[in-house]
C-alpha cells in the first residue's frame, strides 16, 4: 500500500503548484481524519480495497485544498485546462482591488498611447497573445489613432495631441477583468477636447494582466467603423494588416477636408509609402483605387482661385521668413493692405527682424518659398474669402529644415489676384500670438485706437528685447 500511497502523492504534486507548511499539514490532517472515520464507521474490507479508499481520501483533500488555492489566488488556474472553467464559473464577481486598478491603468494607458501612434509591437506586450489581431481590436486601434490625427491632412501635424485613460471602473471574477474606461483627447494646443468611453476586457495569470478585447462605445466609433469598411471593404475577424492603419486614416482625414480646399501632394505622398507597405496585392490594390479616386476629386476641386489663394499665403510668409535671413523687412504693398486686421502683422515682421539685429537669434541661413494649403473657409463671397491656412517654408538655420504653421487671411479677389486685406494666428508660440496680440487687445479695452494700440504694444515688446539684448551680452562678452 506505501508504494501506491507514494505514487498519488507524486500525481498530486505535479498536478497543482508547490504549496506552503500550511497547505501541506492541511491535507495531512485530513487525510488523517478520514482515514480514521472509515476505520470507525465502517466494517473491515479487503485489503485490495484499502487502496482505493486511501485514494479517495487524497482526492478529497486535493478537491478541498485546491479550492482553498484557486479561490485564494485565480489567476494559479487561469492557463490549466477545465480547471480554469469550473474556477471562473464558481467565482464571484467583485470589484477590483485598489493594486490592480492601479496596474490595469498603467496597462491601458501604454496600450492606448502606442495603438494611437502606431507603436504595434510595444502594444502587442499589452495584449494576451495574439488577441491584438483580432478585429475589434484592430477597429479600435484603427479609431484610436485616428483620433490622434483627424482632420490632419499633412504629414507635419500627424500625431499632434494626446490620448490617456481619465477614469476606470474595474470589476473582477475569477483571473478576469471587465473594466469600463473614458478616454480623454488633449488637442495639440493643449486645450481638453473630447472624452470617449471603452469597454476593456482583461486576463490575468501568474505573468501579469493582459488585454483581451477593447471595444469603442461612441457614436462616433460607429460611424468611422462604417466609413472605414465602406471604403476598404469588411475586417477580417483576424489577421488585417496594421501597418496599413495610418495610409487608411490619412485617405479619410484628407476625404473629411471635401470642400475645404485639398492638395494631392498628401495624396502621393500616401501613394509612396503604400509601395513601402508589407501587404498582400489584395489590400494594397483597394488602397490604391481609394486613393486615386480621391486625387481626381482633388484635381477637380483646385479651381484657378484656390490656387491663387494658397499661392498668396505661401508668398507672405516667405518674404516674412525672408527678413530674417537679409536682415530687412520685405516690401508687402503688392500682396497686403495695411489697415486695423493686418497692423500687427507688419509689426511682427519687424520685430522678427529685430531679433537677429539685437542678436537674440541668429540669421537664417537660407530661406525659400514653399507651399499651402486651405484647410478651413469660413467665407466665401466670391470676392472675399476668410480660410485657415497650413504654410510650409523651406528654411535652414543650422538646425531646422522647414517651418509649418497656421495662419487665418482674409483675402480680396482683385484684377490681379487676391490681396490680403485680414491676418490673424490663434496657434503658435512666436511674438504675434504670445505678445502683440493680447497686449493689442488690452490697450484697446483701455480706449485706444487700433493704431495706438498696435504701436504702444510694438513698444512694450522692443523694450524687452532690448533689456534680453542687453542681458545677453552681459552674459556672453566674448560674443
Amino acid at each position: 500500500m506505501t508504494g501506491i500511497d507514494n505514487d498519488i502523492r507524486e500525481a498530486v504534486d505535479a498536478f497543482i503548484p508547490p504549496m506552503s507548511e500550511e497547505y501541506n499539514d492541511m491535507i495531512e490532517g485530513a487525510v488523517s481524519e478520514l482515514k480514521q472515520r472509515c476505520t470507525q464507521r465502517n466494517k473491515p474490507v479487503k485489503s485490495a480495497f484499502k487502496p482505493l479508499m486511501s485514494a479517495a481520501a487524497i482526492l478529497v483533500a486535493l478537491i478541498l485544498s485546491s479550492a482553498i488555492l484557486f479561490g485564494a489566488h485565480p489567476a494559479l488556474a487561469a492557463e490549466m485546462p477545465v480547471v480554469s472553467d469550473i474556477v471562473y464559473a464558481a467565482a464571484a464577481q467583485r470589484e477590483a482591488n485598489a493594486a490592480d486598478c492601479e496596474r490595469i491603468e498603467k496597462l491601458l494607458n501604454d496600450a492606448v498611447y502606442s495603438l494611437a501612434v502606431c507603436d504595434y509591437d510595444a502594444a502587442s506586450r499589452c495584449f494576451r497573445e495574439n488577441s491584438m489581431n483580432e478585429r475589434e481590436n484592430y477597429l479600435a486601434a484603427a479609431y484610436l489613432n485616428h483620433l490622434l490625427t483627424r482632420r490632419e491632412a499633412v504629414p507635419d501635424d500627424a500625431n499632434a495631441g494626446k490620448l490617456e485613460i481619465s477614469e476606470i471602473q474595474a470589476e473582477q471574477k475569477a483571473f478576469r477583468f471587465t473594466v469600463h474606461a473614458k478616454l480623454s483627447l488633449t488637442a495639440k494646443d493643449g486645450a481638453s477636447a473630447d472624452t470617449e468611453e471603452c469597454t476593456v476586457r482583461l486576463w490575468k495569470n501568474t505573468d501579469g494582466i493582459h488585454i483581451e478585447g477593447i471595444e469603442m462605445q461612441s457614436e462616433a466609433y460607429c460611424e468611422y467603423v462604417k466609413a472605414h469598411e465602406k471604403t476598404f471593404g469588411a475586417v477580417p475577424e483576424s489577421g488585417a494588416s496594421f501597418d496599413m492603419l495610418p495610409i487608411d486614416n490619412g485617405c479619410l482625414s484628407f476625404s473629411a477636408l471635401r470642400g475645404e480646399g485639398r492638395n494631392g501632394e498628401y495624396l502621393k505622398q500616401l501613394l509612396l509609402e503604400l509601395e513601402s507597405v508589407s501587404a498582400s496585392d489584395e489590400e494594397k490594390a483597394v488602397r490604391l483605387n481609394a486613393i486615386n479616386i480621391l486625387l481626381k476629386e482633388a484635381e477637380q476641386e483646385m479651381t484657378p482661385d484656390i490656387l491663387s489663394a494658397e499661392e498668396t499665403a505661401s508668398e507672405l510668409m516667405y518674404r516674412y521668413w525672408l527678413g530674417k535671413n537679409t536682415g530687412e523687412v520685405c516690401d508687402f504693398s503688392d500682396i497686403m493692405e495695411r489697415n486695423e486686421e493686418t497692423d500687427l502683422f507688419f509689426r511682427d515682421a519687424l520685430l522678427n527682424v529685430e531679433d537677429v539685429e539685437l542678436g537674440i537669434s541668429k540669421p537664417l541661413v537660407s530661406v525659400k518659398k514653399g507651399t499651402a494649403d486651405i484647410l478651413e473657409t469660413f467665407e466665401d463671397t466670391g470676392d472675399i474669402i476668410r480660410a485657415r491656412f497650413h504654410v510650409q517654408t523651406d528654411i535652414t538655420d543650422g538646425i531646422s529644415l522647414g517651418v509649418g504653421e497656421e495662419i487665418i487671411l482674409t483675402l480680396r479677389k482683385d484684377a490681379a489676384g487676391f490681396t490680403v486685406i485680414g491676418f490673424d494666428r490663434d496657434v503658435g508660440d512666436g511674438h504675434y500670438t504670445c505678445d502683440l496680440k493680447p497686449a493689442a487687445s488690452r490697450y484697446k479695452a483701455e480706449g485706444y485706437s487700433w493704431q495706438e494700440a498696435g504701436e504702444l504694444s510694438y513698444e512694450e515688446l522692443h523694450a524687452r528685447l532690448l533689456r534680453d539684448a542687453e542681458w545677453l551680452a552681459s552674459h556672453n562678452p566674448g560674443n
